[in-house]
């Protein structure tokens, strides 16, 4: 059996000068490297060992810290010394950390610490890790770090952001809840409230959030890198972040610092739309900075030191406010609308009567897109091939075999009711007539909060391409038993720029009530069937 080990190779160096012998320096230089249970070995770099004079009166003290290869040197006086290392390595469920006497006298030395004298302390859980310097299994350290994290939805955006007070201060960047009317938060895919905005530097592309933790305890407060240890970061160290790029919930991705600047820090990691607003670590676990932007091949970090007046604006306006709810918000469902359902629309070239999705309210349209009518309409002209195909061959429709596109393409629908508001526009001089704000959706007088609240900028342009006309159109997602007949009256209420105050409101029909009901009773009995014994 191999046996696990862990090792420090010093080479030591003496420059012997023409000085009486108690002048006499050494050159000492110092490698570190973890061999982990695969007798792998890995540099640890920024890794902090402490020399002690002991046989001198003052006892003087170097500080040494490692590069990105492992390695560190510093010239010291020859003599006796107590090694220490600040703080552990952490490797494999194991804390390693070395306290020993050394004696540096000769022209050249050389020591070795390995894990026979290192004292050893073995871990029982993740979250018995301390945050070690030159920590390198970054799976320890996303496991310990991800619960700072959280997405941030927006009524325009989707972004990242971290937890940086008890009180729920959330850091993210400005861009992402800029000119938003909605702001919430989510911890994970279970839990999402309301957060409201407390401070903001539009300069920086810094936003300091508020969110009530007592919707998710389990919530950790990430560490920020120390105000005195800021210019620790150097070009070539090692860093990762926690975002949700893409909709993906809390993806680690790593990297190292490729350039410093007074205002920003580069770095190789790459930053996808939803990372934004997310931390940048260091390998202690530190928060280093707050992911911004790609630029080209590189990411550009706003550095936390920026970030800490921000902080303190906001901590100022907690004292007298109201925390925001606690009270859970709807999350997306982590299921899909039976892929059956909607393929027996192909096989049985089902016309569906698409008048009762569409209907007006004051200067916009409304459409009201059950998973049905969307792959209805995505698929419409494969429907149609079927049934000529079908008169040709005289063949069943049920045997016809369809597409492997179609096949997979049944497979992603979320169950979900999505209503679109789009403003009207003139028919002879191609203006918008108005542009949304907001939507509320009621069943019986009681506001049904959405999934997602989306605005998103429309365009009108005429023949040569040109720009006509703007405006801004919503795009709200419900739960799929939110628009019921047993709500008795379903309303919505649209507010627009041209009356910010006094609503438009709609009744939907029981035609429309009733078939946007049937549209969702597939999802609904696969949810029966699932949770029935």
């Amino acid at each position: 059996m191999h046996r696990r080990t862990l090792f420090l190779t010093c080479c030591i160096c003496v420059l012997v000068l023409d000085l009486p012998v108690k002048a006499q320096t050494v050159e000492f230089s110092l490698q570190v490297i973890l061999v982990d249970h695969n007798l792998s070995q890995k540099p640890v770099p920024w890794f902090h060992v402490t020399l002690r004079r002991e046989d001198s009166q003052n006892r003087e003290a170097f500080e040494l810290k490692t590069k990105l290869d492992g390695t560190c040197g510093a010239t010291v006086p020859a003599g006796r010394y107590q090694l220490t290392t600040p703080q552990s390595i952490n490797l494999e469920g194991r804390s390693y950390i070395w306290a020993m006497e050394v004696s540096l006298r000769r022209p050249e030395e050389q020591l070795e610490l390995t894990n026979d004298n290192a004292t050893i302390e073995r871990f029982s859980s993740i979250n018995e890790y301390p945050a070690s310097e030159g920590a390198s299994d970054l799976s320890l350290l996303f496991e310990r770090l991800k619960k700072s994290i959280v997405a941030v939805r927006t009524d325009q955006y989707e972004g990242s952001g971290f937890l940086v007070d008890p009180a729920g201060l959330v850091v993210t960047n400005n861009h992402v809840v800029d000119f938003s009317r909605y702001v919430a938060v989510l911890f994970d895919r279970k839990h999402k409230v309301t957060a409201r905005v407390l401070a903001t530097d539009p300069s920086k592309d810094i936003a300091i959030l508020w969110v009530n933790l007592q919707a998710f305890p389990e919530a950790m407060i990430a560490p920020l890198l120390p105000p005195e240890s800021a210019s620790q970061a150097v070009v070539g160290e090692r860093v990762f972040t926690i975002g949700n790029p893409k909709g993906r919930e809390k993806v680690l991705t790593s990297g190292i610092i490729s350039k410093i600047e007074n205002t920003s820090i580069l770095s190789d990691i790459n930053i996808n739309p939803g990372s934004s607003g997310g931390p940048l670590f260091n390998l202690l676990g530190e928060v280093t900075g707050i992911t911004s932007a790609q630029l080209d091949l590189l990411a550009w970090i706003i550095p936390i030191d920026i970030a800490r007046p921000v902080i303190e604006q906001a901590r100022q306006h907690l004292t007298g406010s109201p925390a925001p709810s606690p009270e859970l918000l709807p999350v997306e469902p982590d299921d899909f609308f039976p892929s059956d359902a909607l393929l027996s629309l192909l096989r049985q070239h089902h016309r569906m009567n698409v008048k009762p999705y569409f209907l007006t309210a004051g200067e916009f349209r409304v459409e009201i897109l059950t998973p049905p009518l969307r792959y209805y309409f995505y698929n419409k002209d494969e429907m149609d091939a079927i049934e000529k195909g079908r008169k040709h061959s005289r063949e069943d429709v049920q045997q016809v075999e369809l597409p492997q596109r179609v096949l997979e393409e049944a497979q992603g629908y979320p169950p979900t009711v999505m209503i679109r508001i789009i403003p009207k526009h003139g028919s002879w001089n191609r203006q918008f007539k108005d542009s949304f704000r907001v939507m509320r959706l009621l069943c019986a007088g009681k506001e049904v909060p959405p999934i997602d609240p989306g605005r998103s900028h429309h365009e009108l342009r005429d023949s040569g391409d040109h720009i006509k006309s703007t405006t801004t159109e919503g795009f709200y997602s419900y739960p799929s038993d939110v628009i019921s007949p047993n709500c008795g009256t379903v309303k919505l209420e649209i507010f627009s720029d041209n009356a910010p105050h006094m609503p438009i409101s709609r009744s939907l029909d029981s035609a429309t009530v009733e078939r946007i009901w049937a549209d969702m009773e597939p999802y609904r009995g696969m949810k029966h069937k699932n949770t029935t014994p």
